[in-house]
């Protein structure tokens, strides 16, 4: 008996070719106009707005975002094809990235009306930039332990606490912060957390940069010292479930491998160049200056 373990492969989509063709173009053109110098993980380090603008004018950026919230209302495959060719070319793509890759679809499954017509047709357009509300220092992995709070307040809460590794929170409009609404319960660790969206121009909001080695700055420590967060801006009403749904946005994408592409070509023509330049086995090492091979 024959058993079929991956599924078998759709027929060829010739719009979908025909998009990529695009989208290389457009890169093409970009880059030889010197809008920009390809990288690597420049969906996390490049942020360049009228770049990201410029996608929108071509309707590639909120691609998946419903045409009624100012998206594209297209399909997740052109979206995938369109983030695939950003990516391998290294384009600086950190303006946008957040938003539309897991902040677009938190607002589309738990936002209120209010808040998807607020902050969908920025993210759609590249004028709203979004940055992560998660980590803190002594909560990485374990997101159940955030130190944050949100007490109540009249007319909304008011947050206090530290996220930490906020990328791009030095340049971004908003992020969803993860706080805890109620007081911990150690037998139900995950219940009691609420999600805000903060405005990160809001009193109160202090940004630290955090640099890389390098000298890089696109880390932040991210102070709150209570914030406050409206009731209208509470997003949902299922902190853990909603977080997590996130993480599963942020973490499933193709960032993490594709960007590493220009890379693997570099190594690639490393090792030819090293395969050429190698001499002979029967000549000694070090003959023609060449022992370091």
């Amino acid at each position: 008996m024959h058993t079929q373990v991956v599924p078998a492969a759709d027929p060829p989509d010739h719009h979908l070719d025909t998009l990529r063709a695009e989208v290389r173009a457009f890169l093409r053109e970009q880059i030889d106009a010197g809008v920009f110098t390809p990288g690597v993980d420049t969906w996390l380090t490049r942020w360049n707005p009228d770049f990201t603008k410029a996608l929108a004018a071509r309707r590639w950026l909120g691609t998946t975002i419903p045409a009624e919230y100012g998206g594209q209302g297209r399909t997740f495959m052109e979206r995938f094809v369109v983030t695939e060719e950003l990516l391998a070319v290294g384009a600086p793509v950190a303006a946008q990235w957040v938003a539309v890759r897991q902040a677009a679809p938190s607002l589309l499954t738990y936002g209120t009306e209010e808040q998807k017509q607020r902050f969908l047709p920025g993210i759609a357009t590249g004028e709203i930039s979004w940055a992560i509300g998660m980590s803190e220092p002594e909560s990485g992995s374990d997101l159940a332990s955030v130190r944050t709070k949100a007490v109540r307040v009249d007319g909304g809460w008011r947050i206090t606490g530290t996220k930490l590794w906020t990328s791009g929170a030095h340049r971004a409009d908003a992020f969803f912060a993860l706080a805890r609404s109620a007081p911990l319960d150690p037998a139900q660790r995950h219940a009691g957390l609420s999600q805000f969206i903060v405005l990160l121009d809001s009193p109160g909001v202090q940004i630290r940069p955090i640099l890389s080695m390098s000298g890089d700055h696109h880390f932040n420590e991210v102070i709150l010292d209570e914030v406050f967060v409206p009731d209208e801006l509470v997003l949902g009403g299922e902190g853990w479930k909603q977080v997590t749904s996130e993480l599963g946005f942020e973490r499933s994408g193709p960032e993490r491998f594709v960007s590493t592409f220009s890379i693997l070509a570099d190594a690639r023509i490393g090792a030819l160049v090293a395969r050429t330049l190698r001499p002979p086995s029967h000549v000694p090492r070090g003959v023609g200056g060449t022992g370091a091979w």
